[in-house]
């Protein structure tokens, strides 16, 4: 007997890659199909619980989440700071909202 919630999160995994690569590849023709297709991504990450993998999820602004593109509707930052440690600033240009991520170098 197959473990089904297994199953749902395995498809799922795979639908979310698809739907951020077909993101990726349409944004620069249309925006909102892009926004769309992070939307129903999302969705399918909360209904079967799982996380979006850390390289998608910093493609989305957390305040109006949309998806972020390079040099389009974002712009990111690298500082380095001798006491504080050094990070990426992603800034979003829709809604001006900073995200910062802490890497280590």
């Amino acid at each position: 007997m197959p473990n089904y919630k297994k199953i749902a999160k395995r498809i799922a995994k795979s639908r979310i890659h698809y739907l951020f690569e077909r993101a990726t590849k349409t944004f620069p023709e249309n925006r909102e199909l892009a926004n769309k297709y992070v939307d129903l991504a999302r969705l399918y990450a909360q209904r079967v619980r799982i996380k979006i993998p850390k390289e998608w999820k910093r493609r989305i602004c957390h305040k109006c989440k949309k998806f972020l593109y390079p040099s389009v509707n974002c712009r990111i930052r690298m500082q380095s700071r001798k006491g504080k440690g050094s990070h990426v600033s992603i800034t979003c240009l829709d809604c001006g909202n900073v995200n910062r991520y802490y890497i280590k170098i």
